[in-house]
């Protein structure tokens, strides 16, 4: 019964996935060679040989999922949590509550998300830059391996994923046509990406600050002129609502907490430390023991967050793969910053520039070991895509495949 759920369930996503490329014919091979690729590498992980990353974690959001589920649909929906653990499984449970249990299937979901990201990923692409370097960007989403791997897990990365492309393209179809339901878009997907993880959430404080700064000259223009605008002066005021919100410590983040946990040096500390842990742990030294040596260790931490693990930290087989992902981070970090000036002249790279350097630093503190970076930075790889994108060179399987 259970595998009986699994193959339904990719069976519908394989048809969603097909009425997508009809659609949209652009990116019809690009979709169905995804999905021939992410269901092949799913049945292998689930009936073959285990995928990296597919204990640990995996086993207790299913596990977690199971527990809320097993007692039916009802019951489930008086155990509500909006905890970034909890409410991961608590979705998976909904599946598992009206249909019963199967991994199979919740793996599956995992899939969807994964097919929807490439999407989401090739037509913000296309509005900032053009529908060659979309392509491009569709099939590097396509093949990069992390990507692959955790939009065909039981895990929270392929659903953040698209979430984070979801609050970017609502973010730049407002940067370039000013389109105020553009913005409502792109707060709810940063808020809907930071229940499945806290720090998401980063990303809607400093699309707030930059919407403030923008409402901010715009209505110190309007009252020079002795004519306020009425949108102008609401989205002033809720962004102005919110970060004081925060500031005031009114606001608590899940895993960040208060703003004024966010600052405390002893709230890092202890983050560096619980992070540090297993035989994949970043070197002792780059842990803070004072806010001075904090100062110069963020950056270092960050560094490590992006590119660990390096070559004198691979002790065993298994870290070796995290060193052959870390090379597709050089490269792309590496056109970024060929890239860096067009980058800077346009408002809406320079944002997403901003706001990726953002995660880097929050999740450099929040990190401590290169398995756990992998993860967490594939949730980053195609911002990190998106802006390399007109200088990855063309992946020639075919000609004119890009």
């Amino acid at each position: 019964m259970a595998d009986l759920l699994g193959f339904t369930t990719i069976s519908i996503i394989s048809l969603i996935t097909l009425i997508v490329a009809r659609r949209w014919p652009e990116i019809s091979k690009i979709l169905i060679v995804a999905l021939i690729i992410r269901v092949f590498i799913l049945l292998i992980g689930h009936y073959v040989i285990p995928l990296p990353g597919s204990a640990a974690d995996a086993l207790e959001f299913e596990k977690k999922a199971w527990e809320l589920g097993q007692n039916g649909f009802f019951d489930l929906l008086g155990n509500f949590d909006f905890g970034p653990f909890i409410f991961f499984s608590w979705l998976q449970a909904i599946l598992y509550s009206l249909f019963g249990r199967s991994i199979l299937m919740g793996q599956s979901i995992s899939l969807l998300f994964g097919i929807g990201t490439i999407f989401f990923a090739w037509k913000l692409a296309s509005i900032l830059w053009d529908g060659r370097v979309a392509k491009k960007v569709g099939w590097t989403i396509t093949l990069f391996p992390s990507m692959i791997l955790y939009s065909v897990s039981f895990l929270r990365e392929a659903y953040i994923s698209f979430f984070l492309l979801l609050a970017l393209y609502g973010m730049v179809s407002w940067i370039k046509n000013d389109d105020y339901k553009s913005i409502t878009l792109s707060l709810i997907a940063f808020a809907v990406a930071a229940l499945f993880h806290g720090p998401m959430i980063i990303g809607a404080i400093i699309l707030m600050i930059f919407i403030f700064t923008i409402y901010l000259k715009k209505l110190f223009k309007s009252l020079i002129n002795l004519h306020i605008n009425l949108k102008n002066l609401t989205i002033f005021l809720l962004c102005i609502t919110i970060i004081g919100l925060y500031v005031s410590n009114k606001i608590s983040i899940p895993y960040l907490g208060t703003f004024e946990n966010s600052i405390s040096i002893d709230f890092l500390f202890e983050k560096m430390i619980n992070a540090s842990k297993g035989d994949a742990s970043w070197p002792e030294w780059t842990i803070a023991k004072s806010g001075i040596e904090m100062l110069y260790k963020a950056p270092v931490r960050s560094i490590y967050f992006v590119f660990s693990p390096f070559p004198w930290d691979i002790t065993k087989p298994a870290h070796f793969l995290g060193f052959l992902d870390s090379l597709l981070y050089y490269y792309l970090v590496f056109l970024i910053l060929r890239n860096l000036k067009v980058i800077w002249r346009d408002p809406a790279l320079r944002i997403i520039l901003i706001i990726l350097l953002s995660y880097i630093f929050v999740f450099g503190f929040g990190v401590g070991n290169f398995g756990t970076a992998l993860r967490h930075k594939s949730k980053f790889a195609s911002m990190f895509i998106l802006l390399a994108a007109p200088l990855i060179k063309r992946l020639i399987l075919k000609k004119n495949v890009f």
